[in-house]
């Protein structure tokens, strides 16, 4: 006799959420979690929970800000502008993603000037 393996609730909501996505409704648990987890320093888990939202949720430009956010913390400034460049192109007033690419642009003209001056 097979025994049937029951799925836990965290399984159940994850099928839930890929069956209901693309939803502006959806993602918004997770983007929670990130930021709190970013307040840990815990970037790469938030990492995730941030990717989850947006895939979830491809309609809000916060959550590819705040990822932006957290790829500038683990010092991927590339694919941190690039992210705030799509929060920018949903929400042409997005904060967040402004500064990003600000600080990130800074961090490019120092590269820039240390290598010269070598």
């Amino acid at each position: 006799m097979v025994k049937k393996k029951r799925k836990g609730t965290a399984e159940k909501n994850e099928l839930r959420e890929e069956l209901l996505r693309p939803s502006r409704h959806l993602g918004y648990d997770r983007d929670i979690l990130g930021l709190h987890l970013m307040r840990r320093e815990a970037y790469l888990i938030a990492e995730s929970q941030f990717r989850r939202a947006i895939w979830l949720n491809p309609f809000e430009p916060l959550f590819k800000a705040h990822l932006a956010v957290c790829l500038y913390e683990l010092h991927h400034y590339s694919e941190a502008k690039d992210w705030a460049g799509k929060a920018l192109e949903q929400d042409s007033q997005n904060e967040v993603a402004f500064r990003i690419i600000h600080f990130v642009e800074q961090m490019e003209i120092k590269k820039d000037l240390k290598t010269k001056s070598n």
